[in-house]
């Protein structure tokens, strides 16, 4: 009982990290975004970062930016930074230096083709190559809004048409009560021996 218990937790993480199966996280950068060693207080899980792909003042983030669902550091980010110091030191959840709400939601980069969700919506710091959802991650989206002008929740665009699951859903809705007709058919009009 205990080890299932045990089991059963530690499969609700896994599926937690890697968001929604209607909507899963990528799970790792593209390779067209490089990663490299680094000692910022604010990467020591990977000792990796990567940089931006913007004119931010800070570009440098951890190397695992966006790649699960979990609450990812912005270092670049004024409403969760200050920035007036190099490297930038994190605000405070409270207080008079106090943190943006949205610095502390879930979210992780994910596939728009592959995502049923209608929150994805393209990266401010990797527009031509990366979108996100906080959906996936059972967050809601209060970055965009808060900080971006021009991009809009939802606006990610599929670069390939999706699979129209519906349509073999469809079909097998449509054999099945074909067959449900044949078997009152059947009843209703026995073969004659």
């Amino acid at each position: 009982m205990i080890r299932s218990m045990v089991l059963a937790s530690f499969s609700g993480m896994a599926q937690a990290s890697t968001g929604n199966p209607a909507c899963p996280c990528l799970g790792a950068l593209p390779d067209s975004i490089p990663k490299f060693d680094c000692t910022y207080d604010f990467a020591p899980e990977s000792m990796k970062c990567v940089e931006l792909k913007n004119s931010y003042n800070w570009t440098i983030y951890p190397g695992d930016y966006g790649e699960k669902c979990k609450v990812h550091k912005e270092p670049g980010a004024f409403g969760c930074y200050d920035l007036s110091s190099d490297p930038p030191t994190e605000k405070f959840t409270g207080g008079d230096n106090k943190q943006a709400e949205w610095c502390g939601d879930a979210w992780c980069y994910i596939d728009p083709c592959a995502c049923d969700f209608s929150d994805p919506t393209p990266s401010d710091y990797f527009p031509e190559e990366l979108e996100y959802s906080y959906e996936t991650c059972e967050s809601e989206n209060r970055y965009t809004d808060a900080v971006n002008a021009t991009n809009k929740i939802g606006s990610a665009k599929c670069a390939r048409p999706k699979a129209k699951s519906s349509d073999a859903h469809t079909l097998k809705i449509g054999l099945g009560l074909l067959v449900v007709s044949m078997g009152t058919l059947m009843k209703e009009y026995p073969a004659q021996a």
